[in-house]
């Protein structure tokens, strides 16, 4: 008896042609990367530009607060002026002395500052008409200024610093200002319900 043969069927490899990728496919790939790479940039840049205004409105707010505490310990003086929509001078003691100094503090580029003055609503560019925050012995204002720094690329919101009359600095919150003339709710009489003294 002879030993049965196995055949062993040697099945045939279909990609014995076609191994690996076609330059259409390979070219499809490569695009759809560059998409997704463009945006991604695009996103990156955006967030970067963002960063930088929001550091930019914290230094401004922490210069505010530096120049109120200042003002509260010199017993007065201390002043942020804006007079350029590209930087601000702030007028504090830096050195412990005694005396204020100034010191010019530029905005990172394409970001600018404007003011208002609320309850007005109109944005006001300080290189054209320049206003000086200005510090009392018990760290007031006065009035309440309304600084906006924007970034001039689009899809960046822009920040907000908001100093109170009694020298209190915000940052991001909306200012409506005070009622001009409040009304009464309710009339009271002087004389109904007194009684005459015998």
């Amino acid at each position: 008896m002879g030993e049965p043969t196995i055949k062993l069927l040697k099945k045939k490899s279909r990609l014995n042609c076609d191994a690996g990728f076609g330059t259409t496919e390979l070219l499809v790939v490569v695009v759809i990367i560059g998409i997704v790479g463009s945006f991604a940039l695009v996103g990156f840049v955006n967030a970067n530009k963002g960063l930088k205004l929001a550091g930019a409105t914290r230094t401004l707010s922490t210069y505010l607060e530096k120049a109120r505490v200042d003002s509260v310990r010199r017993h007065g003086g201390a002043s942020i002026n804006l007079n350029s929509a590209t930087s601000y001078t702030v007028n504090v003691d830096f050195g412990g002395t005694g005396v204020a100094t100034a010191r010019t503090i530029t905005l990172p580029p394409g970001t600018s500052l404007r003011y208002t003055l609320p309850p007005a609503t109109t944005i006001i560019n300080p290189s054209t008409t320049p206003i000086t925050i200005t510090y009392d012995w018990r760290g007031k204002t006065g009035t309440t200024v309304l600084l906006t720094l924007t970034d001039s690329t689009a899809g960046v919101r822009s920040s907000t610093v908001s100093v109170g009359p009694v020298g209190d600095v915000s940052t991001d919150s909306t200012v409506t200002g005070p009622v001009a003339t409040p009304t009464p709710r309710t009339t009271v009489s002087t004389t109904a319900g007194i009684k005459p003294m015998h």
